[in-house]
């Protein structure tokens, strides 16, 4: 902060969204966003819930997005990867996106009823994510609206039908075949080398293990099964009807020809730069992220029953400049940020508020709350103890008590702990049916299915959370501390924090009010040491013992004041 406002050049601003995208959080942040339409979860789901083996599939998307991969390969390589020439580890393990659905593990199962399932999941999310076509609306009849018919949801549903795979596997913990090594080539020399250096199999099965954990098998896309496809009358997976060939809508944009099309003449079609919703999809859903809405609100749909644009004209152009500048995602991304709208301030008046109540007419500056993981993480780094390392599996963070008791006939709840509680959210790990509530309650999905647009609540249940969860009370405790060290008053310490937590100065009264409240404060800790004890005891991270109690205590309390309020809970 103080480098930008010492900074009066006219490129200050600039600058700042340089360092910002080529910041590793960068991709942290897009992946955090992109997970949610992928239905991407660290657990198969349904009744048994185990997990699974996909967070290589994850750091793929961090990485691609810092590598500012343009996004017709970020497409392609997702839908199909693993049909390109000679393809790549990146490049299968980038079809995980096909895999990320839910996997039935329950007795009782009918085999081809759950394999035809994950077929039509796979269509319906490419369609949510990639076109912004309700395409799950045409498996049993045509589409009501859109022009998408039946028969054209089950050649799509051909393209997606090769995989060698189960509808249903008993107690699967793991990946479920087809599968790939993540990064194969690097575990098989690692293992070469280990065979070298310790000849004894018995002796080196705990590196081998090791390296197993570091290196597992991720679910992916292969051909390997060359099935008849059927338009399934009303969508029963064993009412089979007309016999179909693998092919694509034809209301949008010119289709290749031929009989045997696959999932990457799917992509190249998506991507060739002429269909219709490919990038206005994409450059509306990156405007809701920054604006809080998309020039299309319904940025879920953009087919016939979508909301009108709010600006057609900037949508068109948006989506063409994004096709001309080679898909070129993070120019994108700091075209829109740069622009006098998005630094538009947010304050508004009475005329404005009336005049364009919902900001569709962009008359302010976007205001908006920051979503489940992005609160979590600011208050992780804010009280210091945020660990600021890329990629890697995720952990079990805090969980209330008794949580599990319902679903834990296959396995107890064990939380994590050291740095591994102190991991970005977008590492937190999410079992399906139980996804961590302190999420939840933010709005964010379970991850059960393809979700393109979180819903947006402000309930009296996030306040009492973001005052009593462990998570919080535990980052405003590191947060007292760090302000104990920071001047010598009481005054001193508070006005640190303040400007910390909300990039600005406070003001007399508002500071007037914060040490007041200290003030009182540190009487009553005083006076009931077993409460300050209490509070400084919330979480595993413990606090220095030379500190003060009374004092840190509330500290803690004004720590906790300033991480809820309003201009910080808030973009």
């Amino acid at each position: 902060m103080e480098t930008f406002l010492s900074d009066e050049s006219e490129e200050g601003y600039g600058k700042v969204v340089d360092r910002l995208l080529a910041s590793p959080r960068y991709g942290e942040r897009m992946a955090a966003w992109w997970l949610d339409g992928a239905r991407y979860g660290d657990s198969h789901g349904y009744d048994n819930d185990l997990e699974n083996a996909q967070w290589p599939w994850r750091n793929w998307v961090i990485e691609s997005f810092n590598s500012n991969q343009p996004y017709d390969q970020f497409v392609t390589w997702q839908l199909a990867g693993d049909l390109l020439p000679d393809a790549s580890d990146d490049q299968i393990v980038a079809t995980g996106f096909n895999r990320n659905h839910r996997i039935q593990t329950e007795g009782g199962a009918i085999e081809e009823e759950w394999r035809t399932e994950y077929v039509m999941d796979r269509v319906e999310t490419m369609g949510s994510v990639f076109l912004g076509l309700t395409l799950s609306c045409a498996r049993c009849h045509d589409h009501k609206y859109d022009p998408i018919s039946q028969k054209e949801f089950y050649q799509l549903f051909a393209m997606f039908d090769g995989p060698d795979e189960k509808g249903f596997i008993n107690n699967l913990r793991g990946s479920a075949e087809p599968r790939h090594r993540y990064r194969q080539s690097e575990f098989e020399a690692a293992v070469k080398k280990l065979e070298t250096e310790i000849p004894d199999a018995k002796a080196r099965g705990g590196k081998v293990k090791e390296l197993e954990a570091r290196h597992p098998h991720v679910m992916v896309m292969r051909d390997e099964v060359d099935r008849k496809a059927f338009v399934l009358k009303r969508g029963q997976y064993d009412s089979k009807g007309e016999e179909v060939l693998p092919g694509l809508p034809q209301a949008f944009s010119p289709t290749p020809e031929g009989d045997n099309l696959t999932r990457l003449d799917l992509a190249q079609w998506m991507v060739d730069g002429e269909h219709s919703l490919t990038a206005r999809v994409f450059v509306n859903r990156i405007w809701e992220q920054f604006f809080g809405t998309g020039i299309v609100k319904s940025s879920e749909n953009l087919g016939r029953q979508s909301d009108w644009p709010s600006h057609p004209e900037l949508l068109d152009w948006l989506a063409v400049d994004f096709v001309e500048s080679g898909w070129d995602i993070k120019g994108l991304l700091k075209l829109m940020v740069m622009s006098r709208t998005y630094r538009q301030s947010a304050v508004v008046d009475e005329e404005r508020l009336r005049r364009d109540p919902e900001n569709r007419l962009l008359s302010r500056g976007p205001r908006t709350r920051l979503q489940a993981e992005m609160l979590r993480d600011q208050a992780l780094f804010l009280s210091g103890l945020l660990v600021e390392r890329l990629g890697g599996p995720s952990w079990w963070v805090y969980q209330p008590a008794g949580l599990w008791l319902e679903v834990e006939k296959r396995g107890t709840f064990v939380q994590d702990h050291g740095e591994k509680l102190y991991r970005r959210s977008l590492y937190s790990r999410i079992r399906r049916t139980v996804a961590p509530p302190s999420m939840l309650l933010f709005d964010m999905p379970s991850r059960e299915m393809c979700t393109v647009k979180r819903t947006l609540t402000n309930t009296p249940l996030q306040a009492l959370a973001l005052m009593n969860e462990v998570t919080y009370v535990e980052a405003a405790k590191k947060f007292a501390e760090r302000m104990m060290t920071k001047g010598g008053t009481p005054t001193e310490r508070i006005a640190w924090g303040f400007r910390c937590a909300t990039s600005r100065v406070a003001d007399g009264e508002e500071l007037d009010i914060l040490v007041k409240g200290y003030e009182r404060r540190v009487e009553h800790y005083r006076k009931n040491g077993k409460a300050a004890e209490d509070l400084l005891g919330q979480g595993e991270s413990k606090v220095p013992g030379y500190l003060p109690k009374p004092e840190m205590a509330a500290l803690t309390t004004v720590a906790n004041v300033i991480l809820n309020l309003d201009e910080v809970i808030n973009k």
